[in-house]
């Protein structure tokens, strides 16, 4: 295995691409192969041969096989039979002299004839019909290898286009830096962090216009910077202090105005106690010592005007003697010094630690690029009493620089008071000044400037700050698994059951009726009859007729009838009942919480590099935003200096993009659902999963119902291999299973 050196050379000109517009603050990384559009079109699928080929192959088939299986062997045997009898009847001479051998075997040849005749047309048709299928499946692969040759051609070229397209497709696009929101506030992070932060930032801002670094750090974070800037032939000047003090230009271009009201503000810092009548008392005493002094006015020369008002020794050569005098008898009263004696003392006290402040200013130009930085000696009273002088400064240069402004940057911002921060941060927003703030903490100055501008979150060790800066990004709804239940059961039962009855009733009816009847009567009749006769009815025929009848009858009937009946009943039953059941259930359930979008354990544990963008939407809400801030990401291979395009999003053939977040990222809201358990999971434990048992045995004693008199037992099945255990057959119904 061999390792090729790296090009050191290569990769300082790919350093040169972190001077590139567009203020950035670091790299994002994206697959390359999200865009990627799989081949969509489908694989050819072999042609299927008509089915009447196969159909006719399968018929010949069969036509074949029964020629050759009865016709062609009864033929055969006929023209046997037949050829045997003739070759009989040639060696016999009796029949031999007749004509029966010949008409034999001309019959022998027409049995086998027909036979024969079907026989070949059937294995030609086969033959034809097998032949033709062939064709057919050679012409289908043909086909079928000629498509596929095309579709392989086509998934190659579209493939090989797309792998030249991810090969010049970058992976890792810039960030910008928030324009809606002039002022960015970073809270935590290391020094390593801070110093990737300042190279990869202000390298990208220094191509906008001038860029002013204040590092109160106490760790020349800027440094990397400053060699960057260097490098690529940027004027770049950097002031140390408090090591480099008479040589800064920290006081240049303020006039006496400027200077007494930055070192009053600095003397009294953001406290919310100082007396305003201290303060005009310290500015009135300033304001009239730089009057007295003139044009020529220095912190070393108004620490020497203060000594002299006090009437302090002093051999300073920056007074001359009549300035001195005058300064010390003729500026104030005797009375007014008495009673501001205090006052005068405490600025004297101030001012003497950097008294030295730009007393031998170097010759230098402005610088593209200007840091200001404390050195990494031990915290001091002159440190500190620069650190509020300094904002100051910054101020003045701000409000009073003409085009183009510088954009700021301040390291270290909690060393700063409040008050003097809001101040800095309205001028810079009133004039359109890229202010850039990073606090170490977020606690005191940096919880109480939360929120005043666009916010971004490096490591934050204190779990205090974690939580505050997780309460700040907010929390979201969200669905969560809250519950598993898993149900598993079984029942089995089995139900035996016998009824046997038997009954016998005998009935003997017995009737007998006896009657007599009696009838008589007598009957008796008279009448006279008249008919008439002769001309019109005068003369009448008479004739009287008297008749006599008596009837008298009588009848005697007796019945006697005797019946008997007799009927006998008998009824048996058995019954056998068999159920098993096994039931089983998964079940998940989801519950809506509220809870942080970003944990502030996830806060307390990013990587040196890593920065949490937090934006608000124009929509509402907010979206958070993983950035790497390193700059060597620079020297990699595939790296864009301007932010990556969104891919497409309406591509039905192409699957969702594959996003690469970073480890330290927010986990994702919604709990990827769990893996389903099988469809069949079996049956629940101790329960018997073989074939059931056999059913219960008759108890002792217990015999099965009689058959009845007169009657023959039902036969009995024949048992078959698929009957399993079970219930004995019920009478009668055994023929039914």
């Amino acid at each position: 295995m061999t390792v090729e050196p790296v090009s050191r050379q290569s990769l300082l000109e790919r350093r040169s691409l972190l001077f590139s517009p567009d203020p950035r603050l670091g790299w994002v990384f994206r697959d390359r192969w999200a865009f990627y559009t799989p081949f969509t079109d489908p694989r050819p699928q072999p042609r299927r041969l008509p089915e009447y080929l196969h159909r006719q192959v399968v018929q010949t088939e069969q036509v074949a096989r029964r020629r050759l299986t009865r016709t062609f062997p009864l033929s055969l045997t006929a023209f046997a039979v037949l050829a045997a009898f003739s070759a009989y009847a040639v060696g016999d001479h009796s029949l031999a002299k007749a004509s029966v051998p010949v008409g034999s075997i001309l019959l022998a040849l027409i049995c086998l004839a027909p036979g024969a005749v079907l026989t070949g047309i059937a294995l030609r048709m086969r033959r034809n019909a097998r032949a033709a299928y062939e064709l057919a499946r050679r012409q289908a692969e043909q086909a079928y290898e000629a498509e596929l040759r095309n579709w392989q051609a086509r998934r190659h070229h579209h493939e090989a286009n797309e792998r030249g397209a991810a090969s010049a497709r970058p992976e890792w696009g810039t960030v910008p830096r928030p324009l809606a929101k002039r002022r960015l506030d970073v809270f935590g992070g290391t020094l390593f962090g801070w110093e990737a932060l300042l190279s990869t930032y202000g390298s990208s801002a220094l191509i906008t216009g001038p860029l002013l670094v204040i590092d109160l750090s106490r760790e020349l974070v800027c440094g990397e910077l400053a060699s960057l800037a260097r490098a690529a032939n940027i004027e770049v000047d950097t002031q140390l202090l408090p090591a480099r003090l008479a040589a800064s230009t920290l006081l240049s271009g303020l006039g006496a105005r400027e200077l007494v009201d930055a070192i009053v503000e600095s003397m009294y810092g953001g406290s919310a106690e100082a007396a305003r009548a201290e303060r005009s008392m310290d500015d009135r005493i300033l304001t009239k010592v730089c009057d007295a002094l003139g044009e020529h006015v220095s912190l070393a020369r108004i620490g020497a005007a203060l000594r002299a008002l006090m009437g302090e020794p002093d051999d300073s050569p920056v007074l001359e003697r009549d300035e001195r005098r005058r300064i010390g008898n003729e500026l104030f009263s005797v009375e007014y010094r008495r009673q501001a004696h205090a006052n005068i003392s405490r600025i004297e006290s101030y001012i003497h630690p950097i008294e030295g402040l730009g007393a031998e200013p170097e010759d230098r130009t402005p610088g593209f690029l200007t840091c200001i930085a404390l050195d990494s000696e031990a915290r001091n009273v002159r440190s500190e009493l620069l650190t509020d002088l300094i904002v100051q400064w910054v101020t003045h240069r701000v409000t009073a620089s003409a085009d183009p402004r510088p954009s700021v940057v301040v390291a270290g911002a909690n060393e700063l008071a409040r008050r003097h921060l809001e101040r800095l941060a309205d001028a810079c927003e009133r004039r359109g000044v890229p202010l850039t703030l990073l606090f170490r903490r977020l606690r005191e100055t940096g919880g109480e400037m939360l929120g005043g501008g666009a916010v971004a979150f490096m490591r934050l060790g204190g779990h205090e700050d974690a939580a505050k800066a997780a309460d700040f990004i907010g929390r979201d709804h969200k669905f969560v698994l809250s519950q598993i239940t898993k149900n598993v059961g079984g029942n089995e039962s089995h139900t035996d059951s016998d009824t046997e009855g038997a009954g016998d009733s005998d009935t003997i009816s017995t009737s007998r009726s006896l009657g007599t009847s009696t009838n008589w009567g007598d009957t008796r009749s008279s009448g006279v009859t008249r008919s008439g006769g002769g001309p019109a009815g005068f003369f009448t025929d008479r004739s009287t007729n008297t008749g006599d009848s008596r009837t008298r009858g009588g009848g005697t009937s007796e019945t006697d009838t005797t019946g008997e009946s007799r009927s006998v009943s008998r009824n048996w039953s058995s019954a056998y009942s068999y159920a098993e059941g096994t039931n089983w259930s998964d079940a998940d359930t989801s519950q809506r919480v509220y809870e942080y979008a970003v944990e502030p354990v996830t806060l307390q544990h990013l990587p040196d590099h890593a920065l949490l963008l937090v934006e608000t939407r124009p929509e509402g809400g907010r979206r958070l935003t993983p950035v790497e801030c390193d700059p060597a990401i620079v020297t990699l291979d595939r790296v864009a200096t301007t932010p990556l395009p969104d891919p497409p999003r309406h591509r039905a053939t192409q699957p969702p993009p594959v996003t690469y977040a970073p480890r330290w990222a927010a986990p994702p809201p919604v709990e990827p659902p769990r893996t389903q358990l099988p469809y069949a999971p079996g049956p629940p434990s101790g329960h018997q999963a073989g074939p059931r048992p056999a059913p219960p045995q008759p108890k002792a004693g217990r015999t099965w119902p009689r058959t009845p008199p007169g009657t023959t037992p039902p036969p009995r099945r024949a048992p078959r291999d698929d009957d399993s255990p079970g219930p004995p057959p019920l009478f009668g119904r055994d023929g039914n299973r």
